[in-house]
């Protein structure tokens, strides 16, 4: 069992809206009102181990007739029309990421429904779930269960666990979510999911020494005088004690600015580059890398900061014996036009066959495999053997079902990575260099 989840450094955020039936509570909107906001400070801490928050962001009920044709629906048909409502009408008033609708009908083959890893797409986020009797804490649990869904989470297995216990979130129980739903959940929030990392800023914060901010005039701010204690740099006035350059930065040390040259970020690979302090400033400058078109390592080009080569891509997959597969494996298996073979997709469940000119920049082929790693279970691998080389190349699929959910897809190959001489792989199609190398270095966050 893995247990590396525990924590995550990144916090996201998902803003919801609840849309609830008057009929609930006895029709007293002030009490529909008061579940909504227990409902949601519930499901928030189901999801505070993960490091996500989940904030309220609007509540609309339907004091008359109900908007959508609830009784005569499944609970996936519901979902459907409520998502376009929620397009159609919602979004124009309340901006969030997500919206459940509560209803009181019970469905015949579920208690909710909602889209696997949907959240951030406007198409698909939103859930709907039963809410048929006065438990509030089972009511939070199908609506955790159901955003569990929308943020890539699928229904527990025979070996996921929490706590110790099997009775999880994404199977029938609410001890917390699952090891197998922490790994789903990193999974998704790192491949994509960028609406959950739009966490507010600061409000209106009024400007005076102490707050720790440095403002106007300030040299520095430590905050109060008990604080200022612990900065041999700065003092209660926002000034700079005598003598002093700073008391922050990567460039700052005892209160002086680094020496020019200094190291102040080193390089993260061999196509990033190292950072260096001015000697007249705190901060370091901005993070700068190498060219794109730059050769790197085994004849490879660096790429939007990455050296990018079949051999070191089939060695992350397979081990360290691992090594890029001849160009008969990729012909063979690119042109199929399946999951285990394609340069992409050609709409709805189809694959896109690889042309020869593009079989380099389908999917990954290594050989020399020594032992099958573990993988997860959407991802699957598959070995084919070409008799007449006597070569058993091997690939990672990728169902085309789980484009839309955000999940990395590690068998294909790399942008950047080379397809022939003068030639790069962009978007699974094999380009000449100078269609799409970049001839600047674009600017990054500092600090």
């Amino acid at each position: 069992m893995r247990s590396g989840w525990t924590l995550f450094p990144k916090s996201h955020l998902l803003p919801l809206i609840v849309l609830v039936r008057y009929l609930f509570s006895n029709a007293n909107v002030t009490r529909v009102i008061q579940d909504a906001v227990l409902l949601t400070g519930i499901m928030d801490t189901f999801f505070k181990d993960l490091n996500m928050r989940i904030i309220l962001q609007g509540i609309e009920i339907w004091t008359e007739n109900d908007r959508l044709n609830i009784h005569q629906m499944s609970s996936q048909e519901l979902l459907n029309a409520f998502l376009k409502y929620r397009t159609a009408n919602l979004s124009k008033q309340i901006s969030a990421d997500w919206a459940h609708l509560y209803t009181t009908h019970t469905f015949t083959h579920s208690l909710g429904w909602a889209y696997i890893g949907g959240v951030c797409k406007d198409q698909y986020s939103g859930s709907v779930s039963s809410f048929t009797n006065a438990n509030i804490l089972e009511a939070s649990r199908l609506s955790a269960h159901e955003l569990g869904h929308g943020v890539g989470m699928k229904h527990d297995t025979l070996y996921c666990q929490c706590r110790g216990k099997r009775t999880c979130i994404m199977g029938t129980g609410s001890s917390g979510f699952s090891n197998c739903s922490y790994s789903e959940y990193f999974d998704h929030v790192q491949a994509g999911a960028e609406c959950l990392n739009n966490i507010p800023g600061l409000g209106y914060v009024v400007e005076r020494c102490g707050n720790k901010i440095v403002e106007g005039t300030e040299e520095c701010d430590c905050g109060s005088r008990e604080d200022c204690k612990n900065d041999r740099c700065c003092q209660p006035d926002c000034k700079f004690v005598q003598g002093a350059d700073c008391n922050t930065g990567l460039c700052c040390h005892n209160c002086r600015f680094r020496p020019l040259g200094y190291m102040c970020r080193k390089e993260d690979n061999e196509c990033d580059l190292a950072e260096y302090c001015s000697g007249i400033s705190n901060f370091c400058p901005n993070d700068t890398y190498k060219h794109d078109g730059t050769l790197c390592k085994r004849n490879s080009l660096c790429f939007k900061r990455r050296c990018n080569s079949r051999y070191t891509q089939c060695q992350n997959i397979f081990g360290s014996d691992a090594r890029e597969a001849p160009e008969q494996c990729y012909q063979a298996v690119n042109l199929m036009g399946d999951q285990y073979g394609n340069c992409g997709f050609r709409g709805y469940r189809r694959y896109k066959a690889c042309t020869k000119e593009n079989a380099l920049c389908g999917r990954l082929q290594c050989i020399n495999v020594k032992s099958v790693p573990d993988m997860p279970v959407h991802r699957a691998l598959i070995s084919t053997h070409l008799r007449a080389e006597n070569l058993m190349c091997w690939g990672v699929g990728f169902h085309e079902s789980l484009e839309p959910t955000g999940i990395s897809d590690i068998g294909v190959i790399n942008d950047g990575t080379p397809c022939g001489f003068d030639r790069i792989c962009v978007n699974r199609t094999c380009v000449t260099q100078s269609d799409c190398l970049s001839v600047s270095l674009p600017p990054s966050s500092d600090q």
